[in-house]
């Protein structure tokens, strides 16, 4: 009897420890750019949905462009077929919607591109559209898709009823059977509890794979957000730093040092690299 209870709890552990936050078959891959995406077909709130995204190896969808925005709307309605009434979100206007990584759930009105939910990010947007206070504003003029865009002014977001923290995409105009707020495509803030499916960015697509688990190797990277300047310090000797963008392009190499400056650099989010022979470790920083 002993025996047979000991094999249960490590069938039962063997499952857990091999079980993933989502299943395979509701999963479509597609790419753009060089970049790998997931669309996840199965209802989470936006912090298990970050959650999944994580333990996939990834992040939930940065949009930084129209071009990026056309090609992850075209997968969501042609690619993986995803109805525009697969679900009904009443707080959004009683439409269906997909998760993105935008969220002001820190501050109010400053919204980060944050799909890890680590607390940092770009950020991208302050204040609430016309909807809303009236006061938004993209930040340095990076692109944004928020509802009432395509009709020039956006009416998103407005935190409406006072609980709107996290993005989503549309797959209706809204509210529901208008255009009034905005339209199929564009993005809105809704209540984060909210079940609906979600976009996964890999974090891998950036080109830079963190292969930290070969060493116990110990990495700090601060301050992050940092104003300019990056202090290095990492347990293990390396050889190189060198700074990604999030298309994964190289845009700055340094030898080993304590301290580099990267003021050059536009704000917005990147990747520092650290590489040695036996190992390479990556780090995501902030740049305001």
């Amino acid at each position: 009897m002993k025996n047979i209870l000991t094999l249960i709890v490590l069938l039962f552990f063997s499952t857990r420890l091999f079980s993933q936050c989502a299943d395979t078959a509701n999963i479509y891959t597609f790419t753009y750019e060089g970049k790998t995406y997931e669309i996840v077909k199965e209802l989470k709130t936006w912090s298990d949905a970050a959650a999944c995204a994580v333990e996939r190896g990834g992040y939930l969808v940065e949009i930084n462009d129209i071009n990026e925005q056309d090609a992850v709307y075209d997968s969501i309605i042609n690619g993986v077929g995803i109805s525009p009434t697969y679900v009904s979100i009443s707080n959004g206007g009683g439409i269906a919607y997909l998760w993105i990584g935008a969220t002001d759930q820190h501050t109010e009105g400053t919204w980060l591109w944050d799909g890890n939910n680590d607390s940092i990010g770009a950020n991208f947007w302050s204040g609430q559209g016309a909807n809303g206070s009236g006061n938004g504003v993209s930040i340095g003029g990076v692109y944004n898709n928020w509802g009432g865009t395509s009709s020039g002014t956006p009416n998103e977001p407005d935190d409406y009823s006072s609980n709107q923290d996290h993005g989503a995409i549309a797959l209706a105009g809204w509210p529901s059977g208008t255009n009034n707020l905005g339209s199929a495509g564009e993005w809105n803030d809704i209540i984060g509890s909210s079940l609906v499916y979600y976009i996964i960015e890999l974090g891998h697509s950036t080109g830079i794979q963190d292969n930290s688990l070969k060493l116990n190797n110990q990495l700090q990277i601060y301050p992050n957000p940092s104003n300019g300047t990056l202090n290095i310090d990492c347990a293990d000797d390396y050889k190189l730093i060198e700074i990604y963008d999030v298309n994964g392009q190289l845009l700055e190499q340094f030898e080993k040092r304590e301290k580099i400056d990267i003021t050059n650099l536009s704000k917005g989010t990147y990747f520092v690299k650290i590489i040695n022979d036996l190992f390479e470790k990556s780090e995501k920083i902030v740049l305001n």
